[in-house]
């Protein structure tokens, strides 16, 4: 009876390891998965103009984006070229439906007085989720 039960204490006890040793194996992969997201990646985009008070964006959303979650740079690339770039720097954790929000960036550098912008961003046409008809 004994051998019994020291057989079952050495099971879960390797079962005990093998949990734990998953659960850090997962934090691991989300700390580098934090890290590029900390690294300013260029948001996707599915919209762009310019406005007079700056640049319009439609990006995704899970119900949490906001102005603060982006990092604006503007380059200049000829007298009347200036190239934008989106950079997400926090990402949504929100749960909810992914759906297309807009954001206005006011462009901070007075030197870009350029009549054209291009955006650097990758650009999708897809829409986020379509409806279906009943």
């Amino acid at each position: 009876m004994s051998q019994s039960i020291k057989s079952i204490q050495v099971m879960l006890m390797l079962l005990l390891i093998m949990a734990t040793s998953a659960c850090s194996a997962l934090s691991t992969e989300e700390k580098k998965e934090n890290l590029t997201t900390h690294d300013n990646s260029l948001e996707v985009i599915y919209g762009f103009d310019v406005k007079t008070d700056g640049l319009w964006f439609l990006v995704k959303s899970n119900g949490c984006t906001s102005k603060k979650n982006f990092n604006l740079t503007v380059k200049r690339i000829d007298n009347d070229t200036a190239q934008a770039s989106l950079f997400r720097t926090k990402r949504d954790l929100c749960r909810g439906l992914p759906r297309l929000v807009s954001i206005k960036m006011p462009i901070n550098d007075s030197n870009i007085t350029g009549k054209h912008f291009t955006a650097r961003n990758p650009f999708s046409h897809k829409p986020v989720s379509k409806k279906k008809k009943m």
